[in-house]
């Protein structure tokens, strides 16, 4: 549990970042949206303790939820790390996503074009 207010600041601000940044990706398809989602749920279960007791029900919950506590025991220096890699893999993941997409659209437009020249 987190005791001193501006840790609980940071939380909810987080947690509202990453709601938002969910909903996005739910909407954009870039972004992992249930990556986020998952993110927020994490960090408000340090604020909500019946929310860490639901996570703890759900097999795929309880090893994120377990391995994001390992995370906090890690030093300064190999979280930034961790982060960092994280986002190139998300980004990079979003990039190959949008460009199959791109690609099977510009497909389907051609086909249309082709069937209307016929």
């Amino acid at each position: 549990m987190v005791k001193h207010t501006a840790g609980k600041i940071l939380g909810f601000a987080l947690i509202l970042f990453f709601i938002a940044l969910g909903i996005l990706g739910i909407l954009l398809p870039i972004l992992p949206g249930l990556v986020f989602l998952l993110i927020a749920a994490l960090i408000a279960s340090r604020h909500f303790p019946a929310l860490a007791f639901l996570l703890e029900q759900n097999r795929y919950a309880r090893k994120c939820l377990r391995m994001s506590n390992s995370f906090l025991d890690l030093g300064y220096w190999d979280k930034t790390r961790l982060c960092f890699w994280g986002m190139v893999k998300i980004s990079v993941d979003g990039v190959s996503w949008s460009v199959r997409l791109l690609q099977s659209g510009w497909r389907f437009l051609i086909r249309k074009i082709g069937r209307l020249a016929l």
